[in-house]
């Protein structure tokens, strides 16, 4: 137990948890104990300021596992500058009122409270969106993340935090007194019980079938990188022909709905129009709607465009014009206000997303208030985070209550039902023909999440609240 006193073994401990928590590599259970060795080097009062450029530095070797063309180490640097600064002053906020208020506030509580609603304004306002939310990293564990239904992502990584608090309070208390108080014991076995009801309940929820009509959709994945199209006509050109031609076997296939990866195809402004005849005139033939992603370069000599889509109707008619909201930083794209809309066909309702916009709580939400039974996302994403922001999405698909259908280049396609469970998948760096045609219910699936959203977050606010009080009311009497 002595090496849990050193500083260096604490923080190495740390950062070897943080470093396979979420993303790529990402190894499940060290979640529930990555800030364990943090909350005690904090206890035990060790410098802030070394926990600062440890922090900073593992949390910028820990981006690193999705750095790859085009994504660079200079953002992995920013990323962990800014992921380090908000954990130490999380960490610090929480010791600070651990050591000053402990008889007026619950330290596990408020630990778990503040790391969660930073998370939620993140998923919320953020340029990074959902991307810190330690939920994350519970993604393949299908029977606890059906807990989204009830409070969100921010549901999970409340109770991933509320274990990490109450393992370091009981490790704490059991090195220095040789025994766990009975309030620790207490916090344990809540989370216990937590963990065992919300199993139980995902595991009873994936039992139930999903009601109502189930079609046959079809993702179709251009196999040439942006900047080759952009650079070269005759591939640009070949390019397009090859996306058409896969729109059309998506549709003898079955596919009653087809959509492209993101920016499938480039078209020059004045070619655009005839571009979007061509695209109606195949709809109407095959009677398939199609979910045309494509860009528009803005600037002759500089790599800028526009990132939008055209929904077409079977009649041939546009259901939708939308561009791309939620912009990665960096990524050189305009931006053009789009409302996020419903489009009601013969199969119930459906709505459009693309790519980073699912990794914004405040664009998903929308999708949700619209009662939208799939959601289909052209996507374009990068080896490093193959299959992971795939992945991600299922999540928002499982707190709405709407199947997920995510046709990407660089990465995994993939077509998951409102439990997130896996209809089938396409991996971009497989030897396939870039088409995925299956089965997906239409149906919404009616969610607490869905009427309350996230109401964690509310309860965290009252929580709050009355402690501020309790603490307001402790310092008006030591001062008389």
């Amino acid at each position: 137990m002595k090496y849990f006193d050193r500083k260096w073994f604490l923080l190495s401990l740390g950062g070897f948890f943080v470093g396979f928590t979420g993303m790529n590599w990402n190894i499940p259970i060290f979640a529930w104990i990555a800030l364990v060795p943090f909350l005690r080097y904090i206890r035990l009062g060790y410098s802030i300021r070394t926990l600062l450029i440890a922090l900073i530095i593992i949390q910028t070797a820990s981006t690193m596992r999705i750095v790859s063309e085009p994504f660079h180490i200079w953002i992995a640097i920013l990323s962990g500058v800014q992921g380090g600064i908000v954990f130490t002053l999380l960490l610090w906020i929480g010791n600070q009122l651990k050591k000053r208020f402990s008889k007026q506030i619950s330290p596990i509580f408020s630990f778990a409270f503040l790391f969660t609603i930073t998370e939620w304004i993140g998923g919320y306002g953020s340029e990074l969106g959902v991307w810190g939310m330690f939920a994350n990293s519970q993604i393949n564990n299908l029977i606890l993340i059906q807990s989204a239904s009830l409070f969100g992502a921010t549901g999970i990584s409340f109770l991933i935090y509320l274990v990490n608090g109450s393992i370091e309070q009981s490790l704490s208390e059991y090195i220095s007194e040789s025994k766990i108080s009975n309030s620790s014991q207490y916090f344990l076995f809540t989370c216990f019980i937590l963990f065992v009801g919300l199993s139980f309940y995902g595991t009873v929820r994936l039992t139930i079938p999903i009601e109502g009509k189930s079609i046959k959709v079809g993702t179709v994945t251009s196999k040439m990188e942006i900047q080759t199209i952009w650079l070269d006509p005759i591939q640009n050109q070949k390019n397009t022909g090859l996306v058409f031609e896969r729109t059309k076997q998506a549709a003898e296939e079955g596919a009653k709905v087809v959509v492209w990866n993101e920016g499938a195809v480039m078209i020059h402004r004045k070619e655009e129009d005839s571009f979007l005849n061509k695209v109606s005139t195949l709809a109407k033939e095959k009677q398939i709607e199609i979910i045309a992603a494509y860009i528009v370069p803005l600037k002759e000599k500089e790599f800028f465009m526009e990132n939008k889509l055209h929904w077409i109707g079977k009649d041939g008619s546009t259901r939708q014009v939308y561009f791309k909201q939620f912009i990665p930083p960096g990524e050189p794209i305009s931006h053009n206000p789009s409302e996020i809309q419903v489009v009601t066909t013969e199969w119930g309702k459906m709505s459009a997303a693309i790519c980073y916009d699912f990794d914004s709580l405040q664009l998903t939400k929308k999708h949700s208030e619209l009662g939208t039974g799939i959601t289909f996302i052209p996507a374009s994403d990068w080896k490093g985070i193959n299959p992971f922001h795939t992945e991600m999405a299922v999540i928002r698909g499982i707190e709405n209550g709407s199947s997920i259908v995510r046709s990407t280049r660089g990465a995994l396609s993939g077509v998951y039902d409102a439990y997130g469970r896996s209809k089938g998948t396409l991996d971009y760096f497989e030897d396939n023909d870039g088409v995925l045609v299956v089965s997906i219910p239409t149906s919404v699936v009616p969610t607490l999440y869905s009427r309350l959203g996230n109401w964690i977050i509310g309860l965290g606010g009252l929580y709050f609240l009355i402690s501020f009080a309790l603490i307001f009311v402790y310092v008006l009497k030591n001062r008389n």
